[in-house]
């Protein structure tokens, strides 16, 4: 299935300390288990998920002149894509039926997210 209008997102951003980073390597390493053992990727079952990334890098100092270096602080983005509103309640109910996962994310974003789409509305695509 293409992703399209009907489709609904999750997109958080993260800024960790370089030296606490590994926390969110550990969680992110839970959390794709966690995907691959409830989610689906085919078929009509939800969740369904459309697409699924973790990305991380070092936030530069001046994203335009990577030669001034970086802050000290590592970047780490989860994004999600689900067929609807559907998929990303699906997706929920599972996480928070996971405890020990779901308390972990919830202190990590508490701690360390600085922007979060929550089931979002995607509104352009190509």
């Amino acid at each position: 299935m293409d992703i399209n209008k009907d489709c609904h997102a999750f997109h958080l951003a993260f800024r960790v300390p370089d030296e606490e980073s590994s926390r969110l390597d550990v969680f992110f390493e839970a959390h794709e288990r966690f995907m691959r053992e409830t989610h689906f990727t085919e078929g009509e079952t939800e969740p369904r998920v459309l697409v699924y990334n973790i990305t991380k890098c070092p936030e530069l100092k001046n994203p335009l002149n990577p030669d001034e270096g970086t802050t000290g602080y590592t970047l780490f983005g989860l994004h999600e894509v689900y067929r609807g509103p559907e998929g990303c309640a699906a997706h929920m109910a599972a996480g928070q039926a996971r405890e020990a996962l779901f308390a972990e994310f919830v202190d990590l974003v508490q701690t360390y997210m600085v922007s979060g789409l929550l089931a979002a509305p995607v509104i352009r695509t190509m």
